[in-house]
């Protein structure tokens, strides 16, 4: 564990009435890493063009520093400096401590726990669909031209019939994507419709799968990319943290790639707009 620093990145639309909006986070340490978080559909649908391109900028800044020519020491006192000059639509909360391990950890647990919007208010358990609905939200309006997605397809790994809930197709490997809730109250399901995806994914590897869309067909190598976005569990179970940790470990066997929807949302922009 470390001590972390963090602050709320604020949309701030009316300066004068001052109501705003939670649309980030960023957190780390002096001389330790750090990370930034999003919500960048609400960005994107609801901000205007200069918020969305100040956010990818900062993303930039403090997710990528690795791969731009750093203009600074990247520092609490630069995030501070940022916080007292933007005074107007954008604004950081004051820093505010908190402990934990990586600072990617941390701020994708201050994304969930503090970036929320009328249309994604968690008053009960996530369900599936409701995954579902903001990764179809998040395709929407992140593919890139000339790529495409098919919700729920026909896939066929040899007489059987594959469940994805998302296949998206470019000028690379096909990618494969799947939601899964583990908060959820059925247990017993849950549980089957993970070792029956898995069993498919399995099958996906060694003979690869076609794909049915209409009156195209398309075929899935064993080498497609395959994702799994996930809300992770929240309730404690001592049943529900034993299936969560065995599905992560035979993810990693079969090469899934898995990701919470804030990290996903992270991705899915920086592949839409190189930031």
């Amino acid at each position: 564990m470390q001590a972390i620093t963090y602050w709320v990145i604020r949309y701030v639309p009316d300066v004068a009435r001052g109501e705003f909006h939670n649309i980030g986070v960023v957190c780390g340490s002096d001389g330790g890493d750090w990370a930034a978080a999003f919500d960048w559909r609400f960005i994107h649908n609801r901000t205007p063009r200069d918020i969305l391109e100040w956010a990818q900028w900062f993303s930039v800044q403090v997710n990528q520093r690795d791969a731009v020519l750093p203009e600074h020491e990247f520092t609490r006192g630069w995030v501070e400096g940022i916080r007292q000059r933007q005074a107007n639509s954008i604004q950081l909360s004051p820093p505010m401590p908190v402990a934990g391990g990586s600072a990617r950890d941390v701020a994708t647990m201050l994304y969930e726990q503090l970036i929320e919007h009328e249309f994604r208010r968690r008053r009960h358990r996530t369900t599936r669909r409701q995954l579902r609905s903001e990764v179809r939200s998040v395709l929407d309006y992140t593919l890139r031209q000339g790529h495409q997605y098919f919700e729920r397809p026909e896939v066929r790994l040899g007489q059987m019939h594959g469940d994805f809930d998302f296949v998206q197709v470019n000028e690379a490997r096909p990618v494969i994507r799947n939601v899964w809730a583990f908060d959820v109250a059925g247990l017993d399901d849950l549980e089957r419709g993970i070792q029956a995806w898995n069993y498919g994914v399995t099958r996906l590897r060694a003979d690869g799968a076609i794909l049915r869309a209409g009156e195209r067909t398309l075929e899935l190598p064993a080498d497609s990319v395959v994702t799994a976005i996930i809300d992770p569990p929240r309730h404690d179970s001592r049943r529900r943290s034993e299936i969560y940790e065995a599905t992560l470990e035979s993810w990693e066997r079969e090469h899934v790639d898995v990701l919470t929807l804030p990290q996903f949302e992270e991705r899915a922009m920086h592949e839409a707009t190189g930031f």
